[in-house]
């Protein structure tokens, strides 16, 4: 269940780096759905190590293993650091940009990413207990429910980057709500509810990533896309945080996750209302047009 989840914030600091190069890179009709593609290559390293966790039934220290593994691809990052050339817009002149001038927007995002933090967080850091403990799966049983129910979550990646570039606000609002619910009707039910549950989430879920993620690219110009995006991360965090606080908090007094998932579910739903009514529609757009300022060249 948190598998789509985690395609949204692991790394997000590196996740909103590596989306610049699509936004930049791509026309205006395809941004969407270049981050799609970003996003099911994220989730084939990610899924690596859920296929690892069988290790963790070994021995007691066996779990440390799983940090090792993405020792593996420093060889490649580093050559990916040497080859990878700047996008062209980031080339090209441009003027340098306060973030200042962008603090609707800025606040819009940050605003966003606590929202949905509140319940990524606490969602995909307690899963793995909450299978062993609350249903009595072994780590070879997790394993295997992480890749049956999230596995399919590539669909709604692929698919969503498509109705995405039609237009961002439904396919995002949409897909948060029902993803964030199907979630937690997951951590509510047991039995063959509880796989269905978690592969619909995922499916449907998985479809805000490239409608949502491609806004922070999006709505900054080239000089203050990194740094903008950074700063809204750390923010973010905030609501991980107070996440992880209040779940751990209402599970340690009601000896189960489901009330916490509940509770803390108004967050994205507050969210998806939010992407509705006050993020701008971006679909079809130049970077230029958004972002009048990049439209001028660099004094």
């Amino acid at each position: 269940m948190a598998s789509h989840y985690a395609l949204v914030s692991h790394g997000r600091v590196l996740g909103y780096t590596a989306a610049a190069f699509p936004a930049e890179e791509m026309p205006a009709g395809g941004r969407a759905y270049g981050v799609s593609l970003l996003a099911l290559a994220a989730g084939g390293g990610a899924g690596m190590c859920v296929l690892l966790l069988p290790l963790c039934d070994t021995t007691a220290w066996a779990w440390r293993l799983l940090y090792v593994v993405p020792l593996v691809a420093l060889p490649l990052i580093r050559h990916i650091r040497r080859t990878l050339p700047e996008s062209r817009r980031f080339r090209a002149p441009h003027p340098d940009v306060r973030l200042a001038g962008h603090g609707g927007r800025f606040w819009l995002l940050a605003t966003s990413g606590f929202l949905l933090n509140l319940f990524i967080a606490p969602a995909s850091q307690f899963q793995n207990e909450f299978l062993r403990d609350e249903r009595g799966f072994s780590g070879g049983d997790i394993s295997l429910f992480t890749v049956l129910t999230g596995t399919p979550g590539f669909l709604g990646v692929v698919i969503g980057g498509r109705l995405a570039e039609r237009g961002r606000r439904l396919v995002g609002a949409v897909a948060v709500l029902v993803g964030v619910w199907s979630t937690v009707l997951v951590y509510l039910t047991t039995g063959w509810p509880l796989w269905a549950w978690s592969a619909t989430g995922s499916i449907i879920a998985a479809a805000s990533i490239p409608a949502l993620g491609v806004y922070g690219p999006e709505l900054f110009p080239t000089s203050l896309r990194g740094r903008a995006n950074g700063v809204i991360t750390g923010l973010a965090r905030v609501g991980s945080v107070v996440g992880l606080l209040v779940a751990g908090t209402i599970a340690d007094a009601t000896g189960r996750l489901g009330p916490a998932m509940t509770l803390l579910a108004i967050g994205p739903t507050a969210l998806a209302v939010l992407v509705l009514v006050a993020y701008p529609e971006t679909a079809h757009r130049e970077l230029e047009e958004l972002n009048p300022e990049d439209a001028r060249p660099s004094s």
